[in-house]
């Protein structure tokens, strides 16, 4: 890579930094690009280089989100060791410590949410979250089926359902300790889990 190339590669990913940063802060409708800008220590015309408008920059953002924040906590399932119930309270340990340690800029996980139900930037986003979600619930899914197979986990497990819920209940813990700074996110992650696991585990 060439020193023009680079630093326009640094300029993109100091855009990126700054919209994440401010998006968070003020919300997707509040933030102004020039705002951004002066984050970045950039022109505003300078990030109309990179993207054509704030919907542009904030999928941008999105995009980068999840794949430097959200895939940093999917760890590969097939790599962990143990049986499937220690791959499984491995996979989500990790998913869960990844969201505690970026919970600052969780209010940015609520603008995409929010930007999933817009008539204005639905389609966009919806098919993106849509595709996030669904690798999560498969790595979870395919993790309980091979705990069936082996024995590890009940036969009648529901893994599509177990996976739904698994997904679902860390969005929520994550909620709730943004909201409530006194909310131990990892510890009610730890007993929920056990009590699914309970009800899970091949005992026979």
């Amino acid at each position: 890579m060439g020193k023009r190339e680079e630093n326009k590669r640094r300029k993109q990913q100091a855009i990126l930094d700054a919209a994440l940063k401010v998006f968070s802060d003020q919300g997707f409708a509040a933030a102004k690009m020039a705002d951004i800008a002066n984050a970045a220590g950039v022109g505003k015309g300078t990030i109309y280089e990179y993207y054509q408008s704030k919907e542009d920059l904030f999928f941008a953002v999105f995009r980068w989100y999840v794949d430097e924040v959200v895939a940093s906590g999917m760890l590969d399932a097939a790599r962990l060791e143990g049986d499937e119930a220690d791959r499984l309270r491995a996979f989500l340990d990790s998913a869960v410590n990844s969201g505690v340690e970026t919970l600052e800029y969780f209010a940015i996980s609520l603008e995409f949410w929010a930007a999933a139900g817009s008539p204005a930037t639905r389609d966009r986003f919806r098919k993106a979250m849509q595709a996030l979600y669904q690798s999560f619930r498969a790595a979870l899914e395919t993790l309980l089926e091979d705990g069936k197979r082996s024995g590890v986990f009940r036969k009648h497990v529901d893994s599509a359902s177990v996976a739904a819920g698994l997904t679902g209940a860390l969005d929520g813990l994550l909620l709730q300790g943004w909201m409530d700074g006194h909310f131990d996110i990892r510890g009610t992650a730890r007993g929920f889990l056990d009590t699914i696991m309970l009800g899970m585990r091949n005992t026979e």
